[in-house]
């Protein structure tokens, strides 16, 4: 798929159209994290697979279950539900449900520079790269620049034109 079709998808999953309202709010959240992983420059790969990681969050890990053998970047997604963090460095883009948000300092601290593409729906300020929020009965997200770049990261122009802010570092 092209890089200007995964645009059009995107916004018209960021738009009040047809497509935001009859997904539903897993699907959205698994469609972001996948465009956001489309729309992303990254490092050159060390492994095969392209790991989309959900720690925290049992509907958006289903969800992504359905993007297993789709591709990023000439690489096959592979679907993990983390118990534990002790595989974080082996996930591409880690998704970490709200529920888990008290542990997101931990899991920057752990990653550090890692090449890790880290998302949450956690309405609070979030040391992570992209943050989905809701904007009335839709979805929107927030990206965090630095961060993104200090993890070898660089979102695409259009990923950044499509973003509700381009938040700040937090530290």
């Amino acid at each position: 798929m092209s890089a200007r079709n995964l645009f059009f998808g995107l916004a018209l999953a960021t738009s009040q159209g047809v497509l935001a309202q009859a997904l539903p709010e897993f699907d959205l959240k698994a469609t972001y994290a996948y465009n956001f992983a489309v729309l992303t420059q990254w490092p050159p790969a060390t492994r095969a697979s392209f790991n989309f990681c959900v720690y925290g969050d049992d509907g958006v890990a289903e969800a992504m279950r359905r993007l297993q053998g789709k591709s990023v970047h000439g690489r096959s997604v592979a679907v993990a539900r983390l118990g534990a963090l002790t595989a974080i460095r082996d996930c591409d883009l880690l998704y970490v449900g709200r529920d888990e948000a008290p542990s997101l300092p931990h899991i920057a601290a752990l990653l550090g520079d890692a090449p890790v593409l880290t998302v949450t729906d956690a309405t609070q300020p979030q040391p992570v790269a992209v943050v989905i929020v809701p904007e009335g009965r839709r979805l929107a997200f927030e990206i965090d620049v630095e961060r993104s770049r200090r993890a070898g990261l660089k979102p695409s122009a259009a990923l950044l034109g499509l973003a509700r802010n381009l938040r700040q570092p937090l530290n």
